[in-house]
C-alpha cells in the first residue's frame, strides 16, 4: 500500500504553478487516536504542509495521505454535536423543499459518518442512501436503520449505485469534498448519479474565514483542499453543473453551503456568488502575500498560547484540554502542547476515551472527570464548539473554572 502521495499539480485545474506558504511540520494522523500499549510503538509522522495554486487560486495540501489509512476505523461523529445536529436538520428540509421530494425521491450522502444526515431526511419519507469508506460507521448507520454502502466514492462507486439504486433526486456531501483527492473523478461521479432536476448540496469549511481567522488547525492530512467559491466554480462547471445558491454558515469556524444543479444553458452568475467572489478578492485570497501574511500569523498566536499556559503553570495551575479533536490535536503537536501542560483531555466521544492523542500523548476521559477532578483551566481545543461546551458546562464555570479559547485569538473566559 503505497501511504503517501506527493501533490505535484493543483487538483482542481492541473497547473504546476504552485506555492508553498505554510508548513507544519511532521505530524501523526490527527484522528490516530492510541491505546496504552501502542505508546512505545514508533508513530508515522507525515509532512503538513500547504500549496496555493497560482493558476486558479486553489489551496491543497502538498502531500496525499492514503485514505484508507484515514478513514477505514473513523473516530469522528457529528451526532454529538448539537449544533451539527441543528444545522443538518435546515439542510434535510431545505433541500426536501428545493427539489420538493416524495416518497419516490432518493438522497444519497456521500461521506454519510454514522447516518445522522439521512435520518433527517428519512423522517420526510424519502428513500436515504449512505455511501462512507468507514466500516466502524456503516454498521452503526445500518444498525440505524440508514441503508450505507461501505466504500470510497468514485466513479466506479457511482455507476455501480445508479445501477442498484437508479439516480437520486438529492446528492449531499457535508465536510467530505475537503476529504477528496481526485476530485474530478467524484464531480463525474456527481454529474452520473444525479437526476436531471436533482440539486448537489456541498458544505464545507470556508477558506475566506479560515485565513481571515488564522483558524491553522483545520489544516491537516484528512483536509486536502481549502476551498473558495471562484475556484469552486469554475471546476464543477467542467462537469456540467452549476451554482444556484451559497449560504455561509458559522459551525466549524466559518462554512459555506453550495446548492448545485445541472447547468440550465444559462450563463448567468447568481448575484450571492458575484457578491462572495469579489468579497475573496477585496480580502485577497488570489495573493500569495495574504498567505505568507497567514503563515506569520500562525507562529504570533503560537507565541501567544503557550506563553499564556506557561505563565499559567507557574502559578501553580492545573490545565486541561477540552475536546479531543481532529484540529486540536493539530493545534497540540504544531505547538509542542503536551502532557507537561495539559493533564488530561476530556472528550464526549466514546471512542475516544481511555485512550491518547497522537504525537502527544495526552489521556483522553470523559467529560464527567472535568467536574469530578475541578481543574483550573480547561482549553477548548474544539473551539469552533466553544458556545455549545461552555453552556454546557456551567457546573464547572459557577465553580471557579475558566475556559480559554486558543483561535481567533487567545481568549480567557
Amino acid at each position: 500500500m503505497v501511504k503517501v502521495r506527493n501533490l505535484t499539480r493543483c487538483r482542481a485545474c492541473q497547473s504546476r504553478r504552485l506555492y508553498q506558504f505554510l508548513d507544519l511540520g511532521e505530524m501523526p494522523i490527527p484522528n490516530g487516536f492510541l491505546k496504552k500499549e501502542e505508546l512505545k510503538k514508533p508513530e508515522e509522522k507525515f509532512e503538513l504542509a500547504v500549496f496555493y495554486c497560482r493558476n486558479c487560486g486553489f489551496v491543497q495540501l502538498t502531500v496525499v495521505v492514503n485514505p484508507i489509512i484515514m478513514f477505514k476505523n473513523y473516530v469522528y461523529i457529528p451526532s454529538t454535536a448539537k449544533v451539527m445536529m441543528n444545522n443538518f436538520t435546515n439542510l434535510a428540509y431545505t433541500a426536501v423543499q428545493e427539489v420538493g421530494a416524495g416518497e419516490k425521491s432518493l438522497v444519497i450522502d456521500i461521506g454519510s459518518n454514522d447516518g445522522s444526515l439521512l435520518t433527517f431526511f428519512k423522517s420526510y419519507g424519502v428513500k436515504v442512501l449512505g455511501i462512507d469508506p468507514a466500516e466502524n460507521l456503516a454498521k452503526i448507520a445500518i444498525m440505524n436503520g440508514i441503508p450505507t454502502e461501505c466504500k470510497l466514492f468514485s466513479l466506479k462507486t457511482a455507476a455501480e449505485v445508479k445501477k442498484k439504486y437508479g439516480k437520486a433526486d438529492i446528492i449531499t456531501a457535508t465536510n467530505v469534498i475537503a476529504h477528496i483527492d481526485n476530485l474530478h473523478e467524484v464531480l463525474g461521479g456527481v454529474s452520473k448519479l444525479l437526476s436531471d432536476d436533482g440539486v448537489f448540496i456541498t458544505e464545507f469549511p470556508y477558506l475566506l474565514d479560515l485565513v481571515r481567522k488564522t483558524e491553522f488547525d483545520t489544516i491537516y492530512h484528512e483536509h486536502l483542499s481549502y476551498i473558495s467559491v471562484k475556484p469552486w466554480r469554475k471546476l464543477i462547471e467542467r462537469f456540467g453543473l452549476e451554482i444556484v445558491s451559497a449560504q455561509r454558515l458559522l459551525i466549524h469556524g466559518g462554512s459555506i453551503r453550495i446548492t448545485h444543479r445541472k447547468k440550465s444553458g444559462s450563463k448567468k452568475i447568481p448575484d450571492t456568488i458575484k457578491y462572495l467572489e469579489s468579497l475573496e478578492e477585496h480580502f485577497g485570497l488570489y495573493k500569495e502575500k495574504t498567505y505568507d501574511n497567514f503563515s506569520l500569523k500562525v507562529e504570533l498566536l503560537r507565541n501567544e498560547l503557550v506563553s499564556t499556559l506557561k505563565e499559567y503553570k507557574k502559578q501553580g495551575k492545573r490545565i486541561v484540554g477540552y475536546g479531543a479533536a481532529a484540529k486540536g490535536n493539530v493545534l497540540t503537536n504544531c505547538f509542542g502542547i503536551g502532557k507537561n501542560m495539559l493533564d488530561y483531555i476530556v472528550d464526549s466521544t466514546p471512542y475516544k476515551q481511555g485512550l491518547f492523542t497522537p504525537g502527544m500523548h495526552i489521556p483522553v476521559y470523559p467529560e464527567r472527570k472535568l467536574l469530578e477532578d475541578k481543574p483550573d483551566f480547561a482549553l477548548i481545543l474544539a473551539w469552533n464548539f466553544a458556545d455549545e461546551i461552555i453552556e454546557k458546562q456551567k457546573a464547572f464555570h459557577r465553580g471557579g473554572g475558566r475556559f480559554i479559547i486558543p483561535i481567533p485569538k487567545v481568549r480567557v473566559v
